[in-house]
């Protein structure tokens, strides 16, 4: 199956062209984390080698796109530009071939002029599949996004930290208050800790996971749900082991 890397500021109005797009069979991945982490230069970011097309959306201004094109470039993709509407500036056109992209697309395009342009492209593609090596007897195969991608606060990224880490097992709150700030639970902490799972609940539901992420347990308190194991991995575990 080909795959499609959806970079945006809003994944809410990339719906109309993610449905297209996997109503023609491609794996799509829309993310606004992504795009986030490029956009702020992290170098410890690494474009999955299985996307043959990324596709950057009209929500992505042209200076953003500027700077994030170069880092796109090391990999072997083929490059789209959304826009609003098509066709575009033949001036537009000139520029945005020498930055690297390799043509444009619109949701005003309807499913079939969409199937023809992606096929037209194919020969600017090197179809590749999921990194896959051999170690210790078990293949190792690169597939999950990543954590760091999650557009949080750092009060919540070591929210998250921490429930990770727990592997699926309870956190209470008591123990995540005392993680936090460092002193006794108080009553201001357990509404702010309350927040906090409210907002890494919306990040995962933003960053398109459809499941629920944080599991509450009353009277004891938090998990983190077997889908975000299944669909996320930190920078430096973000390998998964099939053993055969």
């Amino acid at each position: 199956m080909v795959s499609v890397l959806l970079l945006t500021k809003n994944i809410l109005v990339e719906q109309k062209l993610q449905a297209r797009l996997q109503k023609l069979n491609y794996e799509v991945f829309c993310s606004s984390g992504v795009f986030e982490l490029l956009n702020r230069g992290a170098e410890a970011l690494q474009i999955p080698s299985y996307f043959q097309y990324i596709i950057l959306s009209e929500t992505i201004s042209e200076r953003e796109l500027t700077a994030v094109l170069p880092t796109l470039q090391q990999d072997t993709s083929v490059i789209l530009r959304k826009v609003e509407k098509l066709p575009i500036a033949e001036e537009q056109k000139k520029e945005g071939v020498s930055q690297g992209i390799h043509d444009w697309i619109s949701d005003e395009q309807t499913t079939e002029e969409v199937r023809e342009k992606l096929f037209q492209l194919t020969k600017h593609l090197k179809l590749k599949s999921p990194s896959v090596s051999w170690t210790s007897g078990k293949y190792v195969m690169e597939k999950k996004r990543l954590l760091g991608a999650l557009s949080l606060s750092k009060l919540e990224r070591r929210t998250l930290d921490k429930l990770y880490d727990a592997r699926g097992e309870i956190t209470s709150r008591e123990e995540l208050c005392n993680y936090l700030w460092n002193e006794a639970t108080t009553k201001s902490h357990l509404v702010q800790l309350s927040m906090v799972m409210k907002r890494i609940r919306e990040a995962f539901k933003k960053d398109g996971l459809a499941e629920e992420a944080i599991q509450t347990s009353w009277g004891e308190g938090y998990t983190l749900t077997d889908a975000v194991y299944r669909n996320y991995a930190y920078e430096n575990r973000k390998v998964e082991q099939l053993t055969i």
